[in-house]
């Protein structure tokens, strides 16, 4: 008769420690709960065979880990260590249930493979726990948080393998080899001749000792930050599925509610499981470019800051809570979340006044998070509720938000200008409304979206001149909105004032629709542009097929409509030859909408050969100017276009492309001021293209426009 664990002492004591921990810890969870069910709903279940695909590739397969190799393979080596040799825990607390479940196949084999394994994996989370003491301990990167939990979680974790390891050698010397146990086995040979007892009690002490390591660990798992132990699976299987450039939809006909996000109450349940899955591993504060140039915004502690305010107002509810008659005799009332700390305002609490201003909405953090923690959306929640409730912010934002809403554009300028940089054209831009009226809208084949940014600031109508140029030069049948084309709103949004974000959205929802441009396509040069109508747009009911100009331009030339000449066939003129040329990616281009190869395609396609810089594509660095930057004072740390020029001059390129109009304003500045003011020359991918376009037609033969 199969007798498990005969030679473990006392072994029925197992049940009570282990089971009895167990019931704490679920206690204790359920004590989190119940501060969750203070939190809006949130309804993240769309989508279910998505979610799980993304639970293998970010939970299990940890791919974002791996953006740091070494980092990554040291948590990998704990976290499959750790996950595999539960197998053998749960053997202990079933009373061998596992075991001879397992050992029945194969008469035996696959415990014994298991076995196997288990002892190699328990070298590699020991080998993995004394790297990461190394890191903590002695080379210190700045993005970790120092402190005592992360190295008490460690300890428990090699304590757990390590006594489990010995356990079983100490078995092995008393009682003969274990088959499969070969790491084990090895091990036991030179204790051999160690006197019964003294096995005995040392495999005793051993197993008892990795059994109390277990429970402790499960007790203490609940109020450790490891606790992303047992969150981050839900929190990735809950992720945004939405495009990460749709921020949260906002009713503003709901005259209860509060507008935006002031206290833990404001969260959904799915942002509060996002500061309990937070695992302080500091690479959203590494990516950040706020942080990095000395602002107080750091995401990593507004993120653990939630988390601690979700903690505070835990303490009004007991882990074990009272009968009712214990509260009606002694007069307690303390099984709900406390009223006080659930009234507390997040801004000043968990993220300063000022750092709430300083993001950028680039989204680095979001990219980083090994565990897809969603930064952005909570920080422009917290903006909405500071500038529609609270009337509290920068005052250099009212002008912006007066003029998007009274002029229909940040620049303050009149409609009746929207039109200004066609002028010194030699070819004709027509407007949908002169089309329309002619009834010549059925041949439109794409509607250039111009945006306020080319339309008014002087170095950006060059970019447009630019990309009009190209369309022209391939025969594309393109017409623009003019005077009726306004700000798409993206501005205000980001600046947390969505009321003036859904009048001008709106609006454009309405024209776009009266022309029936959801047939067709729209083609802009601005990704913010580019990303509002897209992907926020479907909100207020448009639905639009959008295209960024750099990809419309590889795919014309791609499919031959436009045909480049050879580079000697050129002008001969500084302005029309980049020279080196290095990329900078637009974040609401590249990080939020994956458009990394179309403006290298561009480039390619115009003879440039490219030098990277080392924070590129979906890693890019932000100019400055997201989030409504752009029309903000940066009176705190170092400006971000100047660290982004610093990168840009270090790669040696005597030119950088953009995809952005926001971008080339910020660069160009930054820029102008970089390496004792010789500024390197900042073009537009359309510009770089259009001053190699072939001769057209000689009924539309077309100059070369270039910055």
């Amino acid at each position: 008769m199969f007798e498990p664990f005969a030679e473990v002492p006392a072994y029925p004591l197992v049940f009570p420690i282990f089971w009895g921990a167990a019931a704490f810890f679920a206690l204790a969870m359920a004590r989190h709960l119940r501060v969750f069910a203070v939190a809006r709903p949130s309804r993240p279940f769309a989508n279910i065979p998505a979610r799980l695909i993304g639970l293998v590739q970010y939970a299990f397969v940890q791919t974002k880990m791996f953006k740091d190799m070494r980092a990554g393979l040291m948590h990998a080596g704990i976290f499959w260590g750790f996950v595999l040799l539960t197998i053998g825990t749960a053997d202990i607390v079933t009373g061998g249930i596992v075991q001879a479940v397992l050992s029945a196949p194969f008469e035996g084999a696959l415990w014994a493979a298991i076995s196997a394994i288990q002892n190699v994996v328990a070298l590699i989370v020991l080998v993995s726990i004394a790297w990461a003491y190394v890191r903590r301990l002695v080379t210190r990167p700045a993005r970790l948080t120092f402190n005592r939990d992360a190295l008490v979680i460690l300890a428990m974790i090699g304590g757990v393998v390590a006594t489990e390891l010995l356990a079983q050698t100490a078995q092995v010397a008393r009682y003969g080899d274990i088959r499969g146990a070969f790491v084990s086995n090895a091990l036991a040979v030179p204790l051999r001749g160690l006197s019964p007892s003294a096995l005995e009690g040392a495999f005793s002490l051993l197993w008892w000792g990795h059994i109390a390591l277990v429970a402790a660990f499960l007790c203490y798992l609940p109020f450790s930050k490891h606790l992303h132990i047992a969150t981050s699976f839900p929190n990735i299987l809950f992720r945004k599925l939405a495009p990460r450039g749709e921020l949260p939809q906002m009713e503003l006909e709901d005259e209860t509610a509060t507008f935006g996000l002031k206290t833990l109450q404001d969260l959904g349940w799915k942002d509060l499981l996002d500061g309990f899955t937070c695992t302080e591993c500091g690479r959203c504060q590494a990516a950040c470019p706020a942080w990095a140039t000395g602002k107080p915004l750091n995401p990593k502690t507004f993120i653990m800051g939630i988390r601690d305010m979700a903690v505070d107002a835990e303490h009004g509810i007991d882990l074990i809570p009272n009968s009712p008659i214990v509260r009606e005799t002694y007069g307690l009332d303390d099984t709900r979340p406390a009223a006080a700390a659930l009234a507390r305002p997040i801004v000043d609490t968990a993220i300063p006044y000022d750092a709430v201003w300083d993001c950028v909405t680039c989204g680095a953090c979001v990219e980083a998070c090994p565990v897809l923690i969603e930064h952005v959306d909570k920080i422009v929640g917290l903006r909405r509720n500071l500038v529609l409730e609270e009337s509290r912010f920068p005052a250099e934002l009212t002008p912006a938000f007066r003029a998007m809403e009274n002029q229909g554009n940040p620049w303050g300028q009149p409609a009746s200008a929207r039109t200004d940089w066609t002028r010194g054209l030699p070819f004709d831009v027509p407007v949908v409304a002169d089309l329309a009226a002619a009834g010549g809208l059925d041949d439109l084949e794409v509607l250039y979206w111009v945006g306020c940014a080319a339309a008014f600031d002087p170095r950006n109508q060059k970019v447009a001149r630019a990309v009009a140029t190209c369309l022209h030069a391939a025969g594309v049948n393109f017409a623009i909105l003019g005077q009726e084309e306004s700000c798409t709103g993206d501005p205000a949004r980001r600046m947390g004032n969505d009321y003036v974000f859904q009048i001008l959205a709106a609006g454009n929802v309405d024209t776009l629709n009266r022309y029936a441009m959801g047939e067709r396509a729209i083609v802009t040069a601005c990704p913010h542009c580019f990303n509002t109508i897209g992907n926020e747009y479907g909100q207020l009911g448009g639905a639009f097929k959008i295209v960024h100009h750099s990809t419309y331009l590889a795919e014309l030339v791609a499919s031959g409509r436009l045909a480049t000449l050879p580079e000697d066939a050129t002008s001969t003129t500084g302005d029309h030859r980049p020279g080196a040329v290095t990329v900078h990616d637009s974040c609401y281009l590249a990080r939020y909408n994956n458009v990394v190869t179309a403006p290298r395609s561009v480039l390619a396609a115009a003879g440039v050969t490219v030098t990277e810089m080392e924070r590129s594509g979906k890693a890019t660095f932000c100019c400055g100017a997201g989030g409504g930057r752009m029309w903000m004072e940066e009176t705190r740390g170092t400006r971000i276009n100047a660290e982004r020029a610093r990168q840009v001059v270090e790669t040696g390129a005597a030119t950088v492309a953009t995809s952005c109009p926001f971008c080339m304003v910020m660069l160009s500045d930054g820029l102008a001021a970089a390496d004792g003011g010789q500024a390197v020359a900042t073009l537009d991918v359309s510009e770089v293209l259009a001053a190699r376009i072939a001769a057209a037609p000689p009924d539309r033969r077309l100059p070369v426009i270039a910055g």
